[in-house]
Formats: C-alpha cells, structure tokens, sequence
C-alpha cells in the first residue's frame, strides 16, 4: 500500500501589521487515489464513500462526474498537460465522524518515473466557498515550484493583492509543501506543511486517534482564536470580502454559520473604521 497517514506540524508565519506565527501539530493522510476504492481498514474505521470513523468522499473534492482520478485528469488536461498521471496523491483530512473542513487539500501527481506533474490545489474558506489552483508543470523533479497571482479570498486580514508561491518539496516518507505570498516583492504570509509518513494500516490509524483524538475538530476554532488575536492584538485590518469573480471558484451553500461570520467580518470592519 502507498497511501500514508503523515505525522507532523503545520506552521503560519505573517509580516504585518507586526509579526505573527503560530505552530500546531497535526496529522494528514496521503492517501494514492487508485487504492481509495479498496479502502477498508477494520469494520467503520476508514472508508471510501461510506460512514466511517474516517470517510472519503469524492465530492468533497473538485467538480464534476467521476472518480477522484477521472476529476484530477480533466483539470491536468484542461490545462496543458496531456499525460495521464501514474500516480496521484491526495493530501487531505478526511471527514471524522462525518465532519471535515480542510482549509487546503492537494492533489500530487507524478508520471512514470515519479517526476512531477502537477499539484492541483483546493482551497476552502471559512465564508462557505471553495477555490481551485489547477497547477501544473512540465515533468519535473522535487522541489518543483509554481508561482502564480492571488485569485481567492481566504482570511479577512488580507486583501486580493499578492503572488503565492507554492512548493511540492518532498512527498512520500517525507512530505514537506511551502505556500508563501508574496507582495511588492517582500514575503508577507508564510505556511508549511510538514511530517513523516507512516503506511496507512488499521494500526497506524488507531495510533493516530490516541495520538490526535480531537485535532480534526480544532481546526476551526484554531482559525477563529488566531483571528482574535490578530484583530485585537495584531490590530490587524478587516477586509470585505468580494464576490467571487473567478472561474476556479465555487460558490458553496451557505449555512447559518458562515452567515454570521460574515455579519462578524461586517461589524468588525465598521468597528475598525475601514470604509466598504
């Protein structure tokens, strides 16, 4: 089996208004799309398309009919590269106990002689909508790196201004991937994802629940603590969120709970006094 639960930490670092970084350690899986339909570790542990302690669903994931792998090869064809991946990897949290919000997931693609191909991007904020960067790339080895323009609206502390820089560095035992944007020239936000991957196995799966028993849980109320500490701390500026214009961008049903994030983001831009 190629699929790896990865052990690890993700890391934050910002610029302005004063300098601002944080650390929590986290657990992902690294799951290989073509073994997601055998999936099956002990009765309702983990399961593909089906309730379970951990579940993947495809629809959580790009647009459109089909496998996870049929999705991922339309965008790489939409977008300039015609070969057929040998193998993807999707880097997520899947759905606990039928919850999930990942505020990133990608795909890693590889041809044949395991050079990269494309890093397919999805992004979820927390106002309801999900963003995809279709990158790709021409058959390379790692670090393989795409810079590209900002196109979606994630924390209200930044506006749509910048160029990311993101970095497939290493996958596998070792996975480590780099976001960073970029402004006037200068690194203003940084993100890592790194860990050490353990084989996906029944027992791997059962370390990780004693080890990470709520971490799927805290992601969000990390996002909000943080963004307190930023506007009251930080002083950091509220921006408003535009309406989506980009193709890439899909706008999800919205529930009560982004609502009132929006009403939050509203008050707190009039409280600051940053004009609409």
């Amino acid at each position: 089996m190629r699929s790896r639960i990865v052990w690890g930490t993700v890391d934050h670092w910002r610029k302005a208004p004063r300098e601002h970084a944080f650390s929590y350690p986290v657990f992902s899986f690294a799951f290989d799309v073509d073994e997601l339909s055998s999936l099956a570790l002990a009765p309702r542990l983990m399961a593909y398309e089906k309730g379970a302690v951990f579940t993947v669903r495809s629809s959580d994931y790009l647009e459109g009919e089909g496998s996870l792998r049929e999705k991922v090869e339309r965008v790489l064809e939409q977008h300039g590269c015609h070969e057929r991946p040998a193998r993807i990897t999707l880097i997520t949290s899947p759905r606990y106990f039928g919850y999930v919000f990942n505020p990133v997931s990608f795909f890693a693609c590889f041809d044949g002689q395991e050079r990269v191909i494309g890093l397919i991007t999805q992004v979820n904020n927390t106002f309801g909508e999900t963003h995809v960067y279709p990158l790709v790339c021409p058959p390379s080895k790692m670090p393989a790196v795409w810079r590209f323009s900002k196109g979606f609206f994630v924390s209200p502390f930044f506006d749509m201004e910048g160029n990311y820089e993101v970095a497939l560095e290493s996958e596998g035992e070792h996975l480590s991937i780099r976001v960073d944007l970029h402004k006037e020239g200068e690194r203003v936000f940084a993100a890592n994802l790194v860990g050490e991957g353990k084989v996906l196995s029944r027992r791997q799966v059962f370390a990780t629940l004693r080890k990470f028993p709520i971490t799927s849980l805290l992601t969000m109320p990390r996002i909000h603590g943080q963004a307190m500490r930023l506007y009251f701390k930080a002083h950091a500026n509220v921006y408003q969120r535009p309406d989506p214009t980009s193709s890439y961008t899909i706008r999800s049903k919205q529930n009560i709970i982004h609502r009132c994030r929006l009403a939050l983001l509203s008050l707190l831009r009039r409280a600051r006094g940053v004009l609409p």
